[in-house]
C-alpha cells in the first residue's frame, strides 16, 4: 500500500458525533469526533497507534501499509446532507440534472443512487466548490 490512500467511511450518528472507519487496511482503524475536523485528527492519531502496535508485534503486513498516509474520506449521499446541512437538496439536484424528488429520496436513505448518479452528484458538488472558491471579497 506504499503511497496509496486509506479509504475511510464516514457516518454521522444521531447524537451528532462523526464516526470514521477504514475500509482497506488489514484490521480496522476507527475514530470519532464532535466535528469532521476532529474526526480527521483523531483518526490520524488512531492510525499512528495502529502502525506503532503493528511494528511492535512485527506484523507481516506492516510494509504494505507503513507509507500509506493519505486519507480519502467517503460519505454516502444521505450522510452528505447530514454533514453539510447548508447544501440545499433542490439546488444540488438541479445542478446535477437529477429530479428533485429522487434526490430527496437519496438524501433520506429511501433510495440508493447508482454509481453513475453518485458520480453526477459528486461532479455537481465539485462544481459548486469551485464556484465558492472563486469568490473573493
Amino acid at each position: 500500500m506504499k503511497n496509496k490512500s486509506i479509504e475511510v467511511y464516514v457516518e454521522k450518528a444521531v447524537d451528532g458525533t462523526y464516526w470514521g472507519t477504514t475500509q482497506n487496511l488489514p484490521g480496522v482503524v476507527t475514530a470519532f469526533g464532535n466535528s469532521l475536523e476532529e474526526l480527521k485528527i483523531n483518526l490520524q492519531e488512531a492510525y499512528s497507534d495502529y502502525l506503532e502496535m503493528a511494528i511492535e508485534v512485527n506484523e507481516e503486513w506492516i510494509q504494505e501499509v507503513l507509507h500509506a498516509n493519505v486519507f480519502v474520506y467517503r460519505l454516502d449521499i444521505q450522510a452528505l446532507f447530514k454533514l453539510i446541512p447548508e447544501i440545499k437538496i433542490s439546488s444540488l439536484a438541479k445542478k446535477a440534472g437529477i429530479n428533485e424528488s429522487l434526490m430527496r429520496q437519496y438524501a433520506t436513505g429511501k433510495a440508493n443512487a447508482s454509481e453513475e448518479r453518485a458520480k453526477k452528484i459528486e461532479k455537481a458538488l465539485h462544481e459548486l466548490g469551485n464556484e465558492l472558491l472563486s469568490v473573493t471579497f
